[in-house]
């Protein structure tokens, strides 16, 4: 039986992921692509090397005006019918090189339609080599065109059909469930998650309609270094997102950037199901992977172009690799530990503090056998030098000078213990965090130095603490603002913002009171894990206690929240079901097995006749 069984997961798996090749190779297959790009900005000037068939611009109303745009197709394999155009700011002409196409009056169809403007009989446009042509208007800040297919055309929704099923089928397969009825429980709200991201990915709030704010810093960012701009300013920021985001946008526009965003989220909630179901059984698992599958925070980062998404699927991966690794110690295990620390860190920063403080623990953990410590800290330093070094070579050598990090630590201390909260630096650098918007801090200072000289910035720091020493016991406040004290932002700025309202309902009333209980159930388990995740946690409140804190700096983390409430939320189910099963004994007792008296005269047991017991 058991021989038969791994026989049909096998078999399921290997169907699986045949079908996600092909089928993910037809959607791409079938998505237009946008070669030699050319736009004419309202300055006249032309850009003739960007990757996507829209400018990015900063509101400017400097800025505003009329623009040209073209580009051209390549024949496609299966020519598509029909597509969506979305539009950035307005088009007011369209053309290809085989005719003119006339568009629907009324500003609303063809000024920032982000739902899609349907463009049918496109077969023959797509069926050979085809200049698609545009002239439009901008109030000063982005503008363009965006060809994308329509998903709800019979070829598009088939390949988006037989994607879902072949990730089913590998779910199926690889799910560590020991029960029919918990592997498919499981597997359908996987599932529902992987189609809920994305539908918020390609259909609700695409990346490339949020480009504002620190979405269009990585975004110009990623631009300068295309062409060959190298400035220090460009690592005020971990580059990781930076150089990720421009890769996989050559490599396959922003349709690949949105589908590595998808899987990234997916991949995310799948991690902290395993996580959990191997740490806390089937039912905390289960649990997980329901809660995680309408997790709109974590699934709304997917609709942002910044490091937030990526970033918590790093942390979700290291969690569940460190989970693997104290159950069964070996050095490979705290080698990739290390090396993906550091990856992470290059992404987004503030689980620095952990990485030495993981290393102190794994030395008190052994501390007894402090050869075998040693060796297992040495082991993921170098993990976390190979990411390292190149990171220092590669600024190096474009910047002149080898930068172990970010250039936003400084700025992000003095932020958290000076009293000015909106500062501009002397290139004309603006800098304000959201949350100090919604403390109503906002007091300014210019200063007379850019962010990047860092020994500046810290010594301005230091100062600040000299000036006023109780500012060190006022920032255990931003502890408070990792939950409390401010919506999460950029959720709140975009569509996503009707999910999270609703949900932040459940965040507060619900979910957090399950954590809490979670934790008190833990409280006496001293499993290495346990202790390990804690810390981590614990990292973060540091790490915000030194610099700053807004609600999405904890968001990444939520894996840790999501597991300790579905230990609260099990035990609670639990209790119930226990409580219930005695209910029903006591009502069957009380009601249907009531026992019946029967009185036995004197003289029927004289005759020695039974008692009439009907």
């Amino acid at each position: 039986m058991k021989r038969h069984s791994a026989n049909s997961s096998t078999f399921c798996l290997v169907v699986g992921l045949v079908g996600l090749a092909l089928a993910f190779s037809w959607l791409v297959a079938l998505t237009p692509q946008a070669r030699n790009i050319e736009i004419i900005r309202p300055d006249l000037t032309v850009n003739t090397r960007a990757l996507s068939s829209f400018e990015y611009l900063n509101y400017n109303t400097d800025r505003e005006g009329l623009y040209w745009l073209k580009f051209e197709t390549e024949p496609m394999i299966y020519p598509l019918s029909r597509l969506k155009m979305r539009t950035m700011n307005c088009v007011h002409e369209m053309s290809t090189s085989h005719g003119e196409w006339k568009l629907p009056s009324g500003l609303q169809n063809v000024c920032d339609n982000r739902k899609g403007l349907l463009l049918v009989n496109t077969k023959d446009s797509l069926s050979q080599n085809t200049q698609w042509h545009f002239a439009g208007s901008t109030r000063g800040d982005s503008y363009g065109v965006l060809l994308e297919k329509d998903w709800t055309d019979l070829p598009v929704a088939a390949g988006l059909i037989a994607l879902t099923l072949s990730l089913a089928l590998i779910l199926y397969a690889r799910l560590p469930a020991r029960h029919l009825a918990e592997r498919l429980f499981v597997m359908t709200f996987l599932i529902i998650a992987f189609l809920f991201r994305f539908w918020l990915v390609f259909i609700e709030a695409p990346p490339q309609f949020s480009l504002f704010s620190d979405m269009g810093a990585y975004f110009s960012r990623s631009e300068e270094i295309l062409n060959g701009q190298f400035r220090i300013d460009q690592l005020f920021q971990p580059i990781g997102f930076t150089l990720w985001s421009l890769w996989l946008r050559e490599l396959g526009d922003f349709e690949l950037f949105n589908w590595a965003q998808v899987f990234f989220s997916w991949g995310t909630v799948i991690l902290i199901y395993l996580m959990v179901r191997q740490r806390f059984g089937a039912l905390a698992g289960a649990l997980s992977a329901a809660i995680g599958t309408t997790y709109v925070p974590l699934a709304g980062f997917a609709t942002f172009h910044m490091a937030e998404n990526a970033y918590a699927f790093f942390i979700s991966l290291i969690l569940w690799l460190i989970l693997r690794t104290l159950n069964n110690p070996q050095l490979r295990g705290f080698f990739l530990i290390g090396f993906l620390m550091a990856l992470a860190f290059y992404f987004k920063g503030n689980h620095a503090f952990f990485i030495p403080i993981f290393a102190l623990w794994l030395l008190y953990q052994d501390r007894h056998q402090f050869k075998k410590g040693f060796s297992k800290a040495a082991v993921m330093g170098l993990g976390c030098a190979l990411v390292v070094a190149p990171h220092m070579a590669w600024t190096w050598q474009h910047y002149g000078k080898p930068q172990l990090g970010p250039t936003a630590g400084a700025l992000n201390f003095v932020e958290g213990k000076c009293p000015s909260k909106d500062n501009e630096d002397s290139t004309g650098a603006r800098w304000m965090s959201p949350m100090f918007g919604f403390t109503n801090e906002r007091l300014y200072k210019k200063w007379d130095r850019p962010f990047t000289d860092q020994s500046y910035f810290w010594k301005a720091g230091v100062n600040c603490i000299k000036e006023d020493p109780l500012v060190l016991i006022e920032s255990l406040r931003y502890i408070y603002y990792l939950a409390w004290g401010n919506p999460l932002w950029p959720h709140i700025s975009t569509n996503v913002q009707d999910l999270y309202y609703p949900w932040e309902n459940f965040f507060y009333y619900g979910l957090l009171p399950l954590t809490l209980l979670g934790l008190l159930v833990l409280r006496k388990d001293e499993e290495a894990f346990n202790q390990a995740s804690a810390l981590l946690m614990l990292s973060l409140f540091l790490t915000v206690w030194f610099f700053k804190s807004e609600n999405r700096f904890r968001v990444p983390f939520d894996a840790l929240l999501i597991a300790w409430s579905s230990v609260g939320a099990s035990w609670v189910l639990l209790k119930a079901w226990a409580l219930s099963g005695r209910l029903t004994v006591y009502l069957r007792n009380l009601l249907i097995k009531t026992p019946i008296v029967v009185q036995v005269t004197q003289q029927e047991k004289s005759s020695g006749a039974e008692p009439n017991q009907s």
